[in-house]
């Protein structure tokens, strides 16, 4: 049981780990593909201010000279110049904001058509202005920015007039900006993943206490279940070798039974305290040599509603509550206390009810001989479909004589207690 927990730890650690970490990644990727995404397009609008400062001087000798042979060689000039140029649309505005001229490396009309259909606007003031944009066609999409930047002269902060643009950006820049962001984001995921690597030993060893301690929990619950156990047989003139084997017994029946764990668990804690109740009924009715009489009998009942009050105040021993209260059911309804029948006995209840009824007949008591394995198996199976659960009492049958004959030979209540625990490791930690 304790390999299992330790597994079980392992394996919650890991989930939580690789949960927490997928989710820190996606917020991670998110925030560096929009920083990174904001980085390029701010490299974007200094590769076009860089490019911008090339027509500085052809702005400055035409606005300086304006004529018709000036005009032309500045618009020859510009022509030019961006035919090796981001640049395919140039505009050039006065510091009044009055158009001097426009030259386009393209059809001017359908990427200005493109700019007012997407209503990418910008402002003439002293700040570089930009929009990017995304211009759609039937083989790709190509990344495009408005530019507006302000001219200044002779390092003055008075603008001179201003640049108006569409940048560009080559298939080829776009991709290695990408690239690069790819790799900043790839550098935080592997952060993350080696933080997470070094985080779960850390976190693995810190849990080693927490073992120790359900450990120790576990073994000092398992040693209250045999002491009550073993206090409420000495009160009903019994030993704890009853509640032991009664226990072995359920325990291989779930087993063959192929019941989960927890089941199985909950089933142990029934067997050891199914009459934990008996503290509540008195002597001259527990310990009555003879036969009780009719409201004797019905006074003893009540065992199992005593029993069911004292353990619903423990969260631990809530799911004995199934054989403490059902354990003297009985399959045709002729049970006490509720009458239930057939599968409305929970099954917890229903295997008790046969290991319990099969170690009281092979037990001698005070009151009576043990009965042979024959005789009591066959007494078994008289009541089947009556007293049992005729499903459950096939299987016992299959099983019981081996486990009749190992508890047969074990002669002290020690020996028993250490098959039991054998037993019980798997489902518990010792």
């Amino acid at each position: 049981m304790k390999n299992k927990l330790k597994a079980s730890i392992h394996k919650v650690v890991f989930k939580r780990l690789l949960i927490v970490s997928i989710l820190i990644a996606l917020v991670v990727s998110v925030i560096v593909l929009y920083i990174e995404l904001e980085r390029i397009e701010k490299n974007v609008v200094h590769m076009a201010y860089e490019e911008s400062r090339q027509y500085v001087d052809f702005y400055n000798q035409y606005k300086y000279d304006q004529n018709t042979h000036t005009f032309l060689v500045f618009q020859e000039e510009i022509k030019d110049k961006l035919k090796n140029s981001h640049f395919i649309i140039l505009e050039f505005y006065n510091e009044k904001h009055n158009l001097l001229l426009t030259v386009g490396a393209v059809d001017v009309g359908k990427i200005k058509d493109e700019l007012i259909r997407k209503d990418h606007k910008v402002q003439m003031d002293d700040n570089i202005n930009y929009k990017t944009f995304f211009v759609h066609n039937a083989f790709t999409n190509e990344l495009y920015m408005e530019v507006e930047i302000p001219f200044t002269e002779n390092g003055s902060k008075l603008n001179n007039g201003f640049l108006k643009g569409i940048y560009k950006v080559s298939s080829s820049e776009i991709k290695s900006m990408i690239y690069d962001a790819f790799i900043v984001l790839a550098q935080y995921i592997a952060i993350i993943i080696f933080t997470t690597l070094v985080l779960y030993p850390v976190i693995i060893h810190l849990n080693k206490d927490l073992i120790r301690s359900t450990n120790n929990l576990s073994h000092a619950n398992i040693t209250l279940l045999k002491v009550l156990g073993g206090a409420i047989a000495k009160r009903d003139s019994d030993t704890s070798a009853h509640n032991y084997r009664v226990t072995i017994y359920a325990i291989c029946l779930a087993q063959a039974l192929k019941l989960k764990e927890n089941q199985i668990r909950s089933l142990i804690k029934g067997a050891f305290l199914h009459d934990v109740g008996k503290i509540g009924i008195s002597d001259n009715i527990l310990l009555k040599p003879s036969k009780l009489n009719a409201k004797e009998f019905k006074e003893m009942q009540r065992h199992v509603i005593y029993g069911v009050d004292i353990i619903k105040h423990s969260e631990w021993l809530n799911d004995a509550t199934d054989v403490v209260k059902f354990h003297h059911e009985k399959f045709d309804g002729s049970g006490y206390f509720n009458s239930l029948t057939g599968k409305k006995i929970p099954l917890n209840a229903r295997i008790f009810a046969i290991v319990d009824v099969f170690d009281a007949l092979t037990s001698q008591r005070p009151y009576k001989k043990a009965y042979s394995y024959a005789e009591s198996i066959n007494i078994l199976r008289k009541g089947s479909g009556s007293h049992f659960d005729p499903e459950l009492l096939h299987v016992f049958d299959q099983i019981a004589e081996d486990h009749y004959l190992q508890l047969k030979s074990i002669k002290t209540e020690d020996s028993l207690s250490k098959k039991l625990d054998l037993l019980m490791k798997d489902y518990f930690i010792f």
